[in-house]
């Protein structure tokens, strides 16, 4: 046997057994939910998937200690435990409601997909879009936040998003028929920096989440009140090429149909500091994040461990 083992004793350039299964079980889960979505009506999925996200509440235990953790975080001061245990489970409800119109909501016509998605006027970001420079819409993992890509494709933006490349080539493929459709272009993160600059120079909008720590460039800035490693790369972008920049959030309203919210143009700070202009510039986008989850407590993803990094003094 000539394999190399890593110094975990496992083959070299594999993943642990255990890993692999549950990877596996994950897309096999994963291509079910696909597949059942396009098998029922809303009305039932919202409930079916719904209940299982509750259920997920039950059986994650590290997710759900991380979420109860970061309510208590955040809210603790002000509210009761029942409060914080409710929201928590309301969460995981809600997940499961959007990953049923994750899949479902881009297989829409137009008619359809305006009648559930409500939105405020896009007036504001037409007119800096005809300008010819793309746009930058950011945006938090808040509601069913897939949606945007479609929203904005569907009403004629020619729009692109990026993302990390799945751990499991089925997963990946999902993920893919999700986010794409006409006038969607998806690109894998890693190495596609000169093709986004290409994209936004063509005048298209770019679709971004900056509300999580990740292993990209980034700042601190308050989030929700204390400060948090966030990604910076947009907004470097739109201050060096004068890129017009947006915040949009979606929100699930009582009757499961979805509201976007979409900011004024930010009026990115310019005084000849360009750290210190980044750092005010992602302060005033995560401003309009927070505020978004404070309105919407229920349907952020409080799991993430969104103050992993500390701040040195």
């Amino acid at each position: 046997m000539n394999e190399r083992l890593n110094k975990e004793g496992f083959v070299a350039g594999r993943k642990p057994l255990l890993k692999r299964i549950k990877n596996g079980l994950i897309s096999r889960g994963a291509q079910a939910a696909f597949f059942l979505v396009t098998k029922i009506p809303r009305g039932f999925g919202l409930f079916l998937f719904g209940f299982a996200g509750r259920l997920a509440f039950h059986i994650t235990v590290k997710e759900r200690k991380r979420t109860l953790e970061h309510l208590r975080f955040i809210y603790g001061k002000t509210w009761t435990d029942k409060q914080i245990l409710s929201t928590a489970q309301d969460v995981f409800c809600g997940l499961g409601k959007n990953l049923f119109d994750m899949i479902y909501l881009p297989r829409l016509d137009k008619n359809r997909f305006d009648s559930i998605v409500k939105h405020d006027p896009f007036d504001r970001f037409d007119e800096a879009y005809r300008k010819g420079k793309g746009a930058i819409v950011i945006t938090a993992h808040l509601g069913c936040f897939e949606l945007l890509l479609h929203l904005f494709a569907i009403r004629g933006y020619r729009s692109f998003a990026i993302g990390r490349r799945m751990f499991e080539p089925r997963l990946e493929e999902i993920i893919r028929k999700i986010r794409s459709g006409h006038n969607i272009e998806y690109l894998d993160r890693s190495g596609n920096t000169p093709k986004i600059v290409r994209l936004l120079r063509d005048g298209r909008v770019f679709g971004v989440l900056i509300d999580q720590d990740t292993r990209v460039e980034g700042v601190f800035a308050p989030f929700l009140g204390h400060p948090a490693y966030t990604p910076s790369g947009p907004l470097k972008l739109a201050m060096k090429m004068g890129i017009p920049a947006f915040v949009v959030t979606t929100c699930r309203r009582s009757d499961n149909s979805h509201y976007v919210s979409i900011s004024d143009q930010l009026k990115l700070q310019d005084t000849g500091d360009f750290q210190a202009d980044l750092v005010k510039n992602v302060e005033t986008a995560n401003d309009l994040i927070s505020k978004a989850i404070l309105e919407n407590p229920r349907q952020w993803v409080w799991m993430h461990r969104r103050w992993k990094r500390k701040q040195k003094v």
